[in-house]
């Protein structure tokens, strides 16, 4: 086995949608996320300056940022006595350490990780890349701290299985899943720090792939068999809108208005039950064809009680959702609504043309579109020799 000291780690993890249940999950029902082939890479590559430098030329303006490891030894609150096999929450003392260094919170989240992982007893340069849009509410936070937790873990020979033949191969691959949870129990935790009580299915689709099931009561379930080769467009409204603002709107509808709000509610974890259904039937007999129809229809169902319902629409999604609707696809809002993404279910045989046709009309309203597959693998680590 090559040794990790000096080679560069790569990383990769993927973004999530969000097929079905978003905002009912919030009121115990069940909620589909998938992962995207969109993803986000982080390299591990050590130094001898004794330096932490950090990479990140998709944010404009950061540019390149270095800092001193011996800066952040002589914290206060630097965490000394932590076991990286034990994930813990951020001591809020030290993060407020962190802002004399700077002041963002998706930045206090990589420095957390990284102190409290290498102890700063290892010096690195970290570059980030990533074909995930920012604060579009398709995973980009939640693959940032996977990709973090996954290299750091892995340049440091820390395994929560011991160090098994899967986790120290050198070949692109997933860890195994004693090692996926460690990773997705830390990557939580960065989570907390950019979103204060997040669900954990974000960073879960991130670090397992595939697909899950989650509940709040039961947390999440991965789709053993996958998920169909489904094709969507993803669509960016452009729109900002506050997570927080739009749960709180939805539980205040459903507290008000019960007898109405309910039904709405459980009909979306039908929805949501009846797309693993729907996927079963389709690994028995491969009828793409009732799997689309299916599909279709339920993106329709979903996305009307969503907006209608639920009050979580913006007219920049209604926009969307008929200039797909005249070329013959069906859209939803993913996520938190109100602006933000939208997915478009594409057909199995949509041609250049047609997908072409419909990112120019959607470019001319003023949104910007991605075609993606669903369902790729997780976390994906590998050793690149210097």
């Amino acid at each position: 086995m090559i040794s990790n000291d000096n080679n560069t780690i790569q990383v990769s993890a993927p973004g999530k949608i969000i097929l079905f249940g978003e905002h009912a999950v919030v009121l115990e029902k069940t909620a589909i996320a998938a992962s995207l082939s969109l993803r986000t890479t982080v390299t591990f590559t050590p130094n001898d300056k004794n330096r932490l430098l950090l990479d990140l030329p998709d944010i404009p303006d950061f540019g390149i940022k270095e800092w001193s490891l011996d800066d952040f030894k002589k914290l206060g609150h630097f965490p000394t006595d932590i076991d990286p096999l034990k994930p813990i929450e951020c001591n809020q003392d030290f993060a407020k350490e962190l802002t004399n260094f700077i002041d963002i919170k998706g930045i206090h989240t990589f420095l957390f990780l990284f102190c409290t992982l290498t102890k700063c007893n290892k010096a690195m340069d970290i570059r980030f890349s990533s074909a995930l849009p920012i604060g579009a509410g398709l995973g980009s936070s939640a693959s940032f701290c996977v990709g973090i937790c996954a290299g750091l873990l892995k340049a440091l020979d820390i395994y929560a299985c011991g160090g098994c033949e899967q986790c120290k191969s050198t070949s692109e691959g997933q860890p195994c899943n004693q090692q996926l949870n460690l990773i997705n129990q830390w990557s939580l935790q960065g989570e907390k720090i950019m979103h204060g009580t997040p669900s954990g299915i974000d960073n879960a689709v991130s670090t397992f792939g595939k697909a899950l099931t989650f509940t709040r009561k039961n947390g999440y379930s991965v789709i053993e068999n996958g998920i169909p080769p489904l094709r969507i467009l993803i669509t960016n409204t452009k729109v900002s809108r506050s997570t927080k603002t739009l749960v709180e709107g939805v539980i205040n509808r459903s507290k008000q208005f019960p007898t109405l709000i309910d039904p709405v509610s459980n009909l979306i974890d039908t929805i949501s039950k009846q797309c693993i259904t729907v996927f079963d039937q389709y690994h028995q007999d491969k009828d793409y064809d009732r799997l689309q129809t299916a599909m279709d229809l339920m993106f329709d169902m979903n996305q009307h009680l969503l907006s209608g319902c639920y009050g979580v629409g913006h007219s920049s999604i209604d926009t969307i959702v008929s200039i797909t609707k005249s070329l013959g696809f069906h859209t939803k809002l993913t996520g938190a609504g109100g602006g933000g993404c939208v997915i478009t279910l594409l057909k199995r045989d949509t041609t250049d043309d047609q997908l072409n046709q419909l990112k120019n009309k959607l470019v001319e309203s003023g949104f910007e579109s991605w075609e993606a597959t669903v369902g790729d693998p997780g976390v994906l680590v590998s050793v690149i020799p210097n």
